[in-house]
């Protein structure tokens, strides 16, 4: 490890490198000098989704310029990459931003546990009890298992940790029984002090089109080693981060190997603009003029080695989501009836 003023003596450095770097590696024998950054969400305005690659020079006795060897700097600033995952849960967002304490309050941390360790997911409070998710975030044959829920997680201040009843999930399940990406989860109690995000308005006027900036948020990782590869954090603070809308057409073969039981006219796809999402942000939402328009499904490490993320669109399944919704309030308030009675009776 070198002190970082004098490795920048002299130097054209970027003026506010100071400001992001950690640390600046001594050079390898074949003259690359790495630098590590702070959680930068795709480098300062105007310079989003960098990969800088630059040539300095140094002498090492510091005489002069001529007689310096040749240096590449590579500035790691959270770059938006596609990283092959561990996991379908394991991927992260990269190149994003803090969100502000105003920002996606409704985002809800999902940690399922299948009997044996803890995963990671995302999802959206989209009424006083419901969340709105993705599919894959639970596995049926996890009848050890737990759902657990931390609500409020963003800004921090209202947070709120349950578990939920395996009664009270709900993947979506087509004529065949085939399980599409999107899930609905009942919470034990009503939440106060939290707006949820709203459900979108289904025609044409008001879904994202093609080249539109589209939102998602996720507690992901953007601290990336030498070769790209994630170094297994989180962040402390909820990321947001800008993708733009794509045509799904260029991926659709392969996308599909990965969402087979999904229509090609229920996906929304994506391309990162101001950072991406990754697995930890499954089951997210992506949120269009401030209403929830699709749910994290998969990214690039599932289907090639595109930029291309595929999202669920919301939209195909709101009869199901309001017949849910309306099914179960009724269940409810007629289990809240009974146990009146049987309460009264002693």
């Amino acid at each position: 490890m070198v002190d970082k003023p004098d490795w920048k003596e002299n130097h054209s450095f970027p003026s506010d490198t100071s400001s992001f770097c950690l640390s600046v590696d001594k050079p390898a024998a074949n003259g690359v000098v790495v630098i590590t950054c702070h959680n930068v969400i795709g480098g300062s305005a105007g310079q989003n989704n960098i990969k800088m690659s630059q040539t300095f020079s140094r002498a090492e006795t510091g005489r002069t310029l001529r007689t310096m060897a040749s240096l590449q700097i590579l500035l790691l600033l959270c770059i938006t990459v596609s990283v092959s995952a561990a996991g379908h849960l394991q991927k992260r967002i990269y190149g994003g931003r803090h969100c502000s304490p105003s920002e996606r309050r409704y985002h809800v941390r999902l940690r399922p546990y299948d009997g044996k360790g803890y995963y990671t997911c995302g999802g959206s409070l989209i009424s006083d009890r419901w969340i709105l998710t993705a599919a894959h975030c639970w596995n049926t044959a996890w009848t050890s298992g737990a759902m657990n829920v931390i609500v409020g997680v963003h800004p921090g201040n209202n947070k709120k940790e349950m578990e939920i009843n395996q009664a009270d999930i709900f993947p979506f399940k087509d004529t065949n029984n085939n399980v599409n990406d999107i899930m609905l989860l009942r919470l034990p109690e009503k939440i106060t002090g939290i707006k949820p995000i709203q459900l979108p308005k289904c025609s044409a006027k008001y879904e994202p089109n093609v080249n539109d900036l589209v939102e998602v948020a996720g507690y992901g990782n953007c601290q990336l080693n030498a070769t790209y590869h994630e170094v297994n954090s989180e962040p402390d603070q909820l990321q947001c981060a800008e993708m733009k809308v794509e045509d799904c057409k260029k991926d659709q073969a392969s996308i599909q190997s990965c969402m087979p039981n999904e229509p090609y006219g229920n996906w929304l796809c994506a391309e990162p603009h101001a950072g991406e999402t990754c697995g930890g942000d499954s089951g997210g939402g992506l949120v269009f003029n401030n209403r929830i328009h699709a749910v994290v499904s998969n990214g690039p490490d599932c289907h090639d080695n595109s930029e291309t993320h595929a999202f669920l669109k919301v939209c195909p399944y709101m009869k199901w989501i309001k017949d849910t919704l309306n099914e179960k309030k009724w269940w409810m308030k007629i289990r809240k009836f009974w146990k009146g009675i049987r309460n009264r009776m002693g």
